[in-house]
């Protein structure tokens, strides 16, 4: 006599044999939460399709498709710069943000300027410190190399800086709802004064969107700097005095720059392959170094990561018979042959 097998279905909420409470919360958390906002398992690898789905190339080819869709009639479809971006979802509906001030507001941005207001005041005070007041002495013009220099200088090198290490905790920020993708159709009328929000391919690359921010901050900055610096402080400025208003000039540059840079990272086309390119791994440590020698590379190249054309596939050569194989075409005899 066999013994009868058991066909009663187990509880919902049972768990499996050799099954662990938390191995049964991350496979039901897997049901309920999107493909890629999925909390992943420590000692589940990283799937490499997802990080392919979201490299840069990967993206071109969904913005040509979106600008030029297939059997559709040309006097039929939307504008470019609504077909560029609703019809990428490269994240889930729910995760979008609805305007650009709920990006400008989130979390993440707050933080990033107020962490980049402090750095811009320690770090010129030092650095002034030792130009202006250790290697020369004041008193400097108003409209002397030192103060152009700074000026111009700040508005490089400041966007630059700022946002080296940012793409870092953009992952952790995204999946905890402080930092959320914004599409290119909401950003509206931003798009006309920022145009680094667009999806041509230059603007892929994060310091070419800085470096434009920088100059476009600049057209207000930089001419209050040289009319503060002579009507205001004087022809003339002591060190003192010199050090303390380029540090004041620093430190109010930092808020915008900080705030449109980020909004500049928030367009989905740009969030998408930074946050693919920082790679997962169970120890902190190890993530954050792997992660910041990711953000130096996609700074110093702008192909940086992408994966490398797939080789054509060689159609095959054929092997039958050749058509005219049956036809034998005699050659005109030699005089060899009849010898």
């Amino acid at each position: 006599m066999g013994a009868q097998e058991s066909t009663e279905e187990a509880p919902e909420g049972a768990l499996e044999e050799g099954q662990s409470p938390g191995a049964a919360n991350e496979s039901k958390e897997e049901l309920t939460t999107p493909t890629r906002f999925r909390r992943r398992s420590r000692s589940e690898p990283p799937d490499p399709r997802a990080a392919e789905a979201l490299s840069p190339t990967a993206i071109d080819l969904r913005l040509d498709e979106a600008r030029s869709p297939a059997n559709v009639d040309p006097r039929l479809r939307p504008p470019a710069r609504v077909r560029a971006s609703s019809t990428l979802a490269l994240f889930p509906e729910e995760a979008y943000a609805e305007s650009v001030s709920a990006v400008l507001c989130s979390k993440f941005v707050v933080v990033q300027v107020i962490l980049n207001v402090v750095a811009s005041i320690v770090g010129p005070i030092v650095m002034f410190g030792l130009l202006f007041a250790v290697l020369k002495q004041g008193p400097y013009d108003s409209d002397g190399p030192e103060l152009v220099g700074v000026g111009w200088g700040s508005l490089i090198m400041s966007p630059l800086l700022i946002f080296m290490m940012m793409p870092v905790a953009m992952p952790e920020a995204v999946e905890a709802g402080w930092f959320k993708p914004i599409r290119l159709e909401t950003c509206g009328r931003w798009r006309i004064f920022l145009p680094f929000l667009g999806t041509h391919r230059c603007w892929r690359w994060a310091p070419a969107r800085h470096l434009c921010l920088g100059g476009l901050v600049g057209i207000v900055y930089f001419p209050s700097l040289l009319l503060i610096a002579h009507y205001v402080m004087g022809p003339t400025l002591s060190t003192r005095t010199l050090i303390w208003f380029l540090v004041c000039y620093t430190a109010a540059l930092a808020p915008p720059v900080t705030a449109l840079g980020c909004l500049g990272y928030a367009v989905e086309h740009n969030l998408a392959p930074t946050i693919g390119m920082m790679r997962p791994h169970k120890n902190p440590c190890i993530r954050t170094l792997k992660r910041a020698a990711r953000a130096v590379g996609m700074y110093l190249c702008p192909c940086f990561d992408e994966p490398a054309p797939s080789p054509k596939r060689r159609e095959p050569i054929p092997t039958g018979p050749h058509p005219h194989s049956a036809i034998r075409i005699r050659s005109p005899a030699r005089p060899s042959d009849n010898i």
